[in-house]
């Protein structure tokens, strides 16, 4: 999609703070933390969300989580995504973080 911010950064139209990458997925850290380490995790093809993905992908998620929580030495992880309105932004991410706190939502 052209003017999906999402989109842009992975075409690296958009500059961002990479800090994983595989054939389908790049990992960025998110531009408005809500936590220490808050990384999202973003299909290289445009998915507008979990509604639309295929089952397959959450295989590579899942390996993508682990090995960021090896690389960021943590010993627990959460995931998050949100679909439909909840979403600010239409393209399939996942949220990484160390830790969520419950004042700033999820």
């Amino acid at each position: 999609m052209n003017d999906c911010i999402f989109c842009k950064i992975v075409k690296r139209e958009i500059d961002s703070d990479i800090v994983h990458e595989t054939p389908n997925f790049l990992v960025f850290k998110d531009a408005h933390p809500k936590s220490n380490i808050h990384l999202l995790i973003v299909p290289k093809t445009h998915i507008e969300d979990l509604r639309t993905a295929p089952k397959e992908i959450w295989s590579e998620v899942q390996d993508i989580a682990l090995v960021l929580e090896k690389q960021n030495e943590l010993d627990g992880f959460s995931l998050v995504t949100n679909t439909g309105e909840r979403a600010l932004v239409k393209h399939m991410h996942v949220h990484f973080v160390d830790k969520i706190n419950r004042q700033e939502g999820y």
